[in-house]
């Protein structure tokens, strides 16, 4: 028996190879033993594990003991996870491009405007806790980018040197969570670099984004103070 794998998500072999991509296609609507996994498969649970063993590396997979009824041991159980389902297909972002376009076709792009800041407001205050403790800017950029990845930006930080001497940080986000509201409204791009300059100090610039065409968003970050080493 083959799996048929959803032709909505045309990229999850190139990402995962197919064994694993059928893994996960199975996991999608509901939990499953390697047992199981391995009889819808057709394989051994020998490969079954070490696939699961790199899916679970990953983050894409999780594991839950299940006691069962009756004589013998418990089982474990994988399920995905939430990064998992972002792999998926999500018409959250047609949603939420529709809800915008209704906000400024009754209330006007002003009442626009007022939405997109108390957003910001609101990932201000959630995003300056993660960064609570933090007293470089450097240290301040990492904080940033472990909180932007668990939101699904998959972000780094890279330190380099100026031909002047004064030091860099990148900060690269590789994907974007809300790309096609972003694109229906760069706005949702002009706030997120105001936040992030609030949030980290210094000077910065971001002419590169996803929702722009680049391959990721990029910020340069010259720290006004010392960077600790």
């Amino acid at each position: 028996m083959t799996l048929d794998l959803d032709p909505a998500v045309p990229g999850l072999v190139d990402l995962l190879g197919d064994t694993r991509a059928r893994v996960v296609e199975c996991l999608r609507t509901a939990s499953a033993s390697v047992a199981a996994l391995a009889r819808e498969l057709q394989l051994s649970e020998v490969a079954i594990r070490r696939h699961l063993q790199v899916l679970e590396r990953d983050g894409l997979v999780s594991a839950a003991t299940v006691r069962r009824r009756g004589p013998g041991r418990p089982s474990a159980e994988y399920t995905l996870t939430a990064k998992a389902r972002r792999l998926f297909p999500d018409n959250s972002a047609a949603l939420a491009n529709e809800l915008l376009a209704f906000l400024e076709a009754e209330h006007g792009r002003g009442e626009l405007r007022r939405f997109l800041r108390w957003r910001a407001e609101r990932q201000s205050a959630r995003y300056a806790a993660a960064l609570d403790g933090a007293d470089t800017v450097e240290q301040r950029t990492e904080a940033l980018a472990r909180v932007l990845s668990e939101d699904g930006f998959a972000s780094t930080v890279a330190t380099a040197t100026a031909p002047d001497g004064a030091t860099v940080l990148t900060l690269t986000q590789g994907h974007c969570a809300i790309k096609a509201v972003a694109e229906a409204h760069p706005e949702v791009c002009a706030y997120e670099a105001s936040l992030f300059k609030q949030l980290l100090g210094g000077r910065l610039s971001r002419r590169e984004t996803i929702a722009g065409g680049a391959s990721a968003c990029v910020c340069h970050i010259t720290p006004a103070d010392p960077v600790s080493r």
